[in-house]
């Protein structure tokens, strides 16, 4: 079976690669080449600690228009605002999330395309993800290795998870019933707005509100919200917090 199709019809253009932290410019440019290799092209880079250099370039023959084509952000939530679904990877076991393997990162990713952005994030070479920047994606994805080396370098992390998406999407067909979600910035607002609520009456602890928050993400992300949803959740926010600083009266 062949693995060719159009570029123009395959939904891996509705897929971002989003790197954070980037120390070194050699791996930005083998980043691109993976993407290249594997019919990726949107790439974005957060928080870049390094210039994209000719090391850079040098490390993605054939893949300069990748690195030309790239978006940088000062952070993260910068970068995944206009994305409706995002998907972190990280090397290790993390408490309250449930990971997924690559395969079912990849028919996750091909179940939501092309009504919706995905954007799949990788960390910094020597740390990964941090735990609030892995609590600013829906899902979290691994890719198993040996106990005594299970970190990755960045470009064969993203290699792999690249080869998964490319090789279902010659069968991919657009998902029955698939609709567009709320975009991650949308739902961020909404969450900040959710935290500042839960605290305020005593739902959240104040000095580590996002173990608790995480599991409500977690519990609205299966539901799949729209951007119809998000408007009404905030609607039910800003009226639960108008009644309870009205029923609290003035300060004293």
């Amino acid at each position: 079976m062949s693995l060719i199709f159009r570029m123009e019809d395959s939904p891996l253009g509705s897929v971002e690669i989003v790197l954070v932290g980037t120390l070194q410019s050699g791996n930005v440019g083998s980043v691109a080449r993976a993407m290249k290799n594997m019919g990726l092209v949107n790439l974005k880079l957060a928080g870049l600690q390094c210039t994209l250099d000719e090391q850079a370039r040098w490390m993605a023959p054939h893949a300069g228009d990748i690195l030309d084509s790239a978006r940088v952000y000062a952070g993260l939530r910068e970068a995944l605002a206009g994305a409706q679904y995002v998907i972190g990877t990280t090397a290790r076991d993390r408490r309250f999330r449930t990971l997924m393997t690559p395969a079912q990162m990849a028919e996750k990713v091909l179940s939501l395309v092309p009504a919706n952005r995905v954007a799949i994030v990788f960390g910094r070479e020597d740390s990964g993800l941090t735990n609030d920047e892995l609590e600013l994606c829906d899902e979290a994805v691994t890719i198993p290795a040996a106990p005594a080396m299970s970190s990755l370098n960045v470009a064969q992390a993203v290699m792999i998870v690249a080869y998964e998406l490319f090789c279902r999407a010659e069968s991919w067909g657009p998902a029955a019933g698939a609709g567009r979600l709320a975009s991650s910035g949308e739902q961020q607002d909404m969450y900040d707005h959710l935290r500042t609520l839960l605290v305020g009456i005593g739902f959240l602890n104040p000095h580590n509100p996002d173990i608790a928050l995480g599991k409500i993400k977690r519990l609205l992300t299966r539901a799949g919200l729209t951007a119809k949803d998000v408007r009404l959740i905030r609607g039910v926010v800003r009226q639960l917090q108008w009644y309870v600083d009205s029923t609290r009266g003035p300060e004293r």
